[in-house]
């Protein structure tokens, strides 16, 4: 199965002690999860109609290893799988060495824009 590349280089910024996860300088799990709904996010807009754009709905992630600041990130996010309600992306991420980081899966539903923004603004 085709998988795209997204390459990142973990920052300060990305730590658990940044963003408040941990209190280790290692990649935070937070920001490996927006890495990887950014990758299913980019994947999946390729999918699907111009007129329409996609949602997160579910996050399955193990993260298996810790990443150093300065570590050289690579998530690898596969073309979805529809089934026909929603697209489903697998990831798998790894480090320079090549070694697994974390694998997972991300469920995003299309949705019509305007439509859905309506409904988040009836709540309000």
């Amino acid at each position: 199965m085709p998988m795209r590349k997204f390459q990142h280089t973990v920052t300060a910024d990305d730590t658990s002690a940044r963003v408040g996860s941990g209190d280790l300088d290692v990649l935070a799990t937070p920001r490996l999860i927006t890495w990887c709904e950014n990758a299913a996010f980019q994947v999946c807009k390729q999918n699907i109609d111009a007129d329409h754009t996609t949602v997160g709905t579910m996050v399955k992630i193990e993260h298996v290893k810790g990443s150093a600041v300065g570590s050289e990130i690579t998530v690898l996010c596969a073309e979805p799988i529809n089934d026909g309600r929603r697209l489903v992306c697998h990831v798998t991420v790894r480090d320079s060495d090549g070694e697994e980081l974390a694998k997972g899966e991300f469920h995003r539903a299309v949705v019509d824009p305007d439509r859905f923004m309506s409904k988040c603004q009836r709540v309000l």
